[in-house]
């Protein structure tokens, strides 16, 4: 009879982590009895509903338990102490922790480095992963698992993951960014704080559904929406000559150097 493979989930209580896991869960993607968490706190966090999930006290235990190891920590907390799984699956969601400096540490290991965002709890995340040395079915089985939290693509080179990172992986940054702004202007023009508020929620969290699966589009209805020489489109042409497309450039510039930056520091012994 083969041996059922159970999947380790360290961090599995972050909100990552815990997205993760109980994406799985609720999906019904894993078996809740192949199911091993382990952190620091040793609480059991949101997966109260699920008591035969398996808790590990270190990382040791974790890996002599299970098959496949997500390692879902900050980058500051890695390596793990024990941190040595062999040959195993690893899978990784740590931020500026490249491919070499996993394999440095786990030389037989088959590793993927995933990006998941903000948006993971709700299933929802955009997840780009990169793998190298997978083993057959490997890929099969990542998909499966990062389906657990959304939409889950592989991406041909690591440096995508890292400008991925800074775009994808900022989740509900910017959009938050634009609704404070959005509510700063209506203020600064009269309006109370609370209508102004509705407005920038009605911008940003209505407009997300009318461009779902629209994105070819977004360019044509910038254009349509400046045709009609109206309000709108004085507003898209002030923004336009303010440099708004430079600021989001440089903030996405900013971004993917940071990554990379930190994954050069990584490798060579700096911290973060």
């Amino acid at each position: 009879m083969a041996k059922r493979a159970r999947l380790g989930i360290a961090g599995a209580t972050g909100w990552l982590g815990q997205a993760f896991g109980l994406g799985l869960l609720s999906r019904e993607l894993w078996p809740e009895a192949d199911l091993v968490i382990l952190n620091r706190s040793g609480r059991t966090g949101g997966y109260g509903p699920y008591p035969r999930v398996i808790r590990a006290h270190n990382m040791v235990e974790m890996q002599d338990l299970c098959d496949v190891i997500v390692l879902s920590v900050r980058p500051e907390d890695f390596p793990l102490a024990g941190f040595a799984p062999g040959g195993r699956l690893v899978i990784s969601f740590m931020a500026g922790v490249s491919v070499a400096r996993l394999r440095a540490l786990a030389p037989q290991a088959r590793i993927v480095r995933a990006m998941p965002n903000g948006n993971a709890s709700e299933g929802a995340s955009y997840t780009p992963w990169f793998a190298e040395g997978l083993a057959e079915g490997d890929a099969a089985l990542v998909a499966r698992l990062l389906g657990a939290m959304g939409v889950a693509e592989p991406v041909a080179h690591e440096d995508h993951v890292d400008v991925l990172s800074a775009i994808s992986g900022s989740g509900p940054a910017y959009p938050a960014l634009l609704a404070l702004a959005l509510v700063e202007a209506g203020i600064a023009h009269g309006l109370p704080k609370d209508v102004a508020e509705r407005a920038a929620e009605a911008v940003v969290a209505g407009s997300a559904g009318a461009l779902s699966g629209r994105m070819a589009e977004a360019r044509a209805i910038v254009e349509a929406l400046r045709g009609y020489r109206g309000v709108t489109a004085a507003g898209i042409e002030a923004a336009e000559r303010a440099g708004l497309e430079g600021v989001i450039a440089a903030a996405i510039s900013a971004a993917v150097t940071r990554a990379r930056t930190w994954i050069r520091e990584d490798e060579g012994g700096g911290g973060a």
